[in-house]
C-alpha cells in the first residue's frame, strides 16, 4: 500500500572538504520508467520494501529489500517500480564522499550492495528525528552505512587475499614436488593441513584451472624438457615426471601435444 513521501531538506555550509548532505527522501509513490536523467550528485538509496529496477545507460538490475545502491554525478539512472516498491535516499556532495566512494570502489557499474537490512533501523528513526540535529542524524546515516559497507568490504578483501595466498603456497607445492608418484589432491590437503575440497576450491578460483590438470601440465612441460635434453626413454621419463604408468604417461603426452613421447624423441634425436 502507498503512503505519503517524506522529503526534508539540509541547511547547507561552504567547506567543502566533508560531506554534506542535501535531503533525505522515504519514496513510496510508484516509479515509472520512461526515460534516463541525470543528477549533480550522489545519491545513496536504500529499499526498504518490495522490488524495483535500477536502469542505467547498457544495463538494467533488479533491486529488492535489503539492497542499497547509489547513482552518481552526471550517470544517467531511472529507477522503476515493479511490486509494491519503497526506498530511501540520502543526496550529498563533498570532496570526503569522492574518497570514501574510490575506497568502497563504488561506480557507475558497481553501484548495487545486497544484504544491508541491518541499516534500515537507523535510517527510519534517523529520517523522523528532531529537527534541530536533523543535519547531523542525516551526516550520521551515511557515515553509518559507508562503514558498515567498509566493514564487510575489507573483511571479504582480506579473505580474498587469504585464499589468493593459501592458492600460491599449494601451486608452490606442486610445482617442488610434481616428480612425486603419490601426489594428489589428497595428498596436498594433508600435507598442507587443508580440506581437499577447500585446497580444491581456491586453486581452482585463482588460477581457473583443476588441480589434478594443472599436475599433469606441469609434468607434460618437464618431460618436454627431459626429451630436449635427449632422454630417450619413456619409462626414465615417465618416472622422473611423477608418473607411475608409462602407458598412462604417454596417453597424457599425447592429448597435450598431439603426438606420442616417442616420436617427440625422434624428432628431438633428429635436430
Amino acid at each position: 500500500m502507498e503512503g505519503n513521501n517524506i522529503c526534508r531538506f539540509i541547511p547547507q555550509y561552504n567547506d567543502y572538504e566533508t560531506i554534506h548532505t542535501i535531503n533525505f527522501v522515504l519514496e513510496t509513490q510508484r516509479q515509472e520508467y520512461e526515460s534516463l536523467k541525470s543528477n549533480s550528485v550522489y545519491r545513496m538509496h536504500y529499499v526498504k520494501e518490495g522490488e524495483g529496477i535500477l536502469h542505467t545507460p547498457g544495463s538494467s538490475r533488479r533491486l529488492r529489500r535489503g539492497d542499497l545502491f547509489f547513482v552518481l554525478p552526471a550517470v544517467p539512472f531511472a529507477i522503476e517500480s515493479v511490486e509494491n516498491f519503497q526506498y530511501l535516499y540520502i543526496s550529498y556532495i563533498g570532496t570526503r564522499a569522492n574518497r570514501i566512494m574510490e575506497q568502497l570502489k563504488i561506480s557507475g557499474q558497481n553501484c548495487i550492495f545486497s544484504g544491508f537490512e541491518e541499516v534500515e533501523a537507523f535510517w527510519m528513526e534517523s529520517l523522523q528525528s528532531n529537527t534541530a540535529l536533523f543535519d547531523l542524524r542525516t551526516e550520521s546515516v551515511l557515515l553509518y552505512t559507508f562503514s558498515v559497507m567498509g566493514i564487510r568490504f575489507f573483511a571479504e578483501d582480506h579473505k580474498e587475499k587469504k585464499t589468493a595466498a593459501t592458492a600460491e603456497t599449494i601451486k608452490k607445492y606442486i610445482d617442488d614436488n610434481f616428480s612425486d608418484t603419490d601426489l594428489s589432491l589428497e595428498k596436498v590437503g594433508e600435507v598442507l593441513c587443508y580440506n581437499k575440497k577447500y585446497v580444491s576450491m581456491v586453486f581452482k578460483k585463482k588460477y581457473k584451472i583443476g588441480i589434478a590438470e594443472y599436475l599433469n601440465v606441469v609434468r607434460i612441460q618437464h618431460a618436454c624438457t627431459l626429451i630436449e635434453q635427449k632422454f630417450t626413454s619413456v619409462r626414465d621419463v615417465a618416472q622422473l615426471c611423477g608418473f607411475k604408468d608409462p602407458l598412462y604417461f604417454s596417453r597424457v603426452f599425447r592429448s597435450r601435444m598431439g603426438r606420442s613421447p616417442r616420436e617427440h624423441m625422434s624428432d628431438m634425436v633428429s635436430k
